[in-house]
């Protein structure tokens, strides 16, 4: 029985190390929040691991921190991954199917989906995820589930990503050596997806950006399965870097500054008030504070005393990064073939999600539609994990919790199966067993 078992998702990102604790509560998959754990991530770049032994201390503290919130012992773990070495593409795989009687067993599943999971690969890459985006049998497209029907050839459309070998091992080290056991590995706006999309959406066709520290993902849906997905080099930390620079000031001043006072759309400058005769209003000519621009403090580097400086110089820096970052999302949806297909738009979410302004730019830079998306369909301490920020770690466990109940994603390339597979080869070279 899946119910009453604890699922656990890990979410290391370039700024956090996100540990969620989850109890699933129905046969459906579903999950109750009982902790989570955050800690500052430093050994990241870009979503790459670059210092294994801050890496290893920011996980085992977070996991630290979910466990005493959560009263449980955390054993092993969904991981989430990303960054620039993940590539996506679509494979199609073709069986003919021999019993004498013609009807699809699972074993014809598994060995179609074998078929389409035969792709050309550099040495240096491994499949993450093979997910059957549709079978087709005798020529009839749009089947769902084949098994038990009768026909003589089986077709899978199969969405394939892989990533870069070393780099997918250098994150199975750091959470092997903080003492976890790895149970699946997600695609990380995959993962998000399970936790801000609505089934309408991905049926209709949406498009899925989750803005993290170093990168954001990008995932498109189409027909109610994933489509395309890649990875843009470019995340909130870029924002937060333009800022200290700008403002010169520390990483963390300037990351205060964006979340209390940042907007990602430039202000209208301030006009004085005319009266009937078109002169300025003496009040405005003044200087009324009533009129005047809305400004913040911080303190420069090197500075004992803070500063005031007007709102406005924020959103002049932000501003560029942020169309920058949403240029570059336009670009890979025109790229993927399936910008037409999207009539549910763009929906937001991460860290970046929150920064004012980011939804409308989004929205006018991409001709979409827009939307922040927050994690749903969770109980328990869900207010303690209600914000963009926890999109993916929700999702991690959601899909986790999916997979302890036997209602997974139909993922037959980077299900439990293959990836432990290939996980015990990970540690057999890491550790020489």
């Amino acid at each position: 029985m899946a119910k009453g078992d604890i699922v656990v998702g890990l979410d290391i990102g370039t700024t956090k190390v996100c540990t969620l604790v989850a109890e699933v509560t129905g046969d459906d998959g579903r999950v109750d929040v009982l902790g989570v754990g955050v800690a500052p991530s430093a050994g990241l770049r870009r979503g790459v691991v670059v210092d294994i032994d801050q890496t290893i201390r920011a996980v085992e503290e977070s996991r630290e921190k979910a466990q005493r919130m959560a009263g449980v012992e955390i054993h092993s773990v969904v991981v989430g991954v990303t960054g620039e070495h993940i590539a996506s593409v679509n494979s199609r795989g073709v069986i003919a199917i021999t019993h004498a009687d013609r009807q699809v067993t699972h074993e014809d599943v598994e060995r179609v989906m074998e078929n389409a999971r035969v792709i050309v690969l550099p040495p240096d890459r491994e499949i993450v995820h093979a997910i059957p985006r549709g079978y087709a049998l005798d020529g009839q497209n749009g089947i769902r589930s084949p098994v038990g029907m009768s026909g003589t050839r089986l077709e899978v459309e199969t969405h394939i990503v892989t990533g870069a070998t070393s780099f997918l091992r250098n994150v199975a080290v750091c959470v092997e050596r903080a003492g976890l056991g790895i149970e699946d590995v997600v695609l990380e706006p995959i993962a998000t997806a399970e936790a801000v999309l609505l089934p309408a959406e991905r049926d209709l066709g949406v498009a899925l950006v989750d803005i993290g520290g170093g990168t954001s993902d990008l995932a498109i849906f189409v027909g109610g399965d994933v489509a395309y997905s890649a990875v843009v080099p470019v995340g909130g930390g870029y924002v937060t870097r333009d800022l200290a620079a700008g403002l010169r000031a520390s990483m963390e001043e300037a990351e205060r500054v964006k979340l209390t006072y940042g907007t990602a759309l430039v202000p209208p400058a301030p006009r004085p008030r005319r009266d009937d005769s078109g002169l300025e209003d003496a009040a405005a000519a003044a200087g009324s504070d009533e009129l005047a621009e809305p400004t913040f403090i911080y303190t420069p580097l090197g500075d004992a005393e803070p500063v005031e400086r007007p709102v406005r110089i924020l959103a002049e820096i932000i501003e560029p990064r942020m169309s920058e970052l949403f240029h570059l999302v336009r670009q890979e949806i025109n790229r993927s073939n399936y910008g037409h297909l999207l009539p549910a738009g763009l929906v937001l979410s991460g860290g970046g999600a929150m920064l004012a302004g980011a939804r409308e730019l989004a929205a006018e830079i991409t001709g979409l539609p827009v939307r922040v998306g927050c994690p749903s369909g969770i109980g328990g301490l869900s207010e303690s994990v209600n914000a963009p920020s926890y999109s993916t770690a929700v999702g991690l466990v959601q899909w986790g919790g999916r997979l302890h109940a036997g209602v997974g994603r139909r993922d037959h390339g980077g299900g439990i199966a293959a990836i432990l597979l290939w996980m015990r080869r990970v540690i057999r070279a890491v550790t020489g067993g």
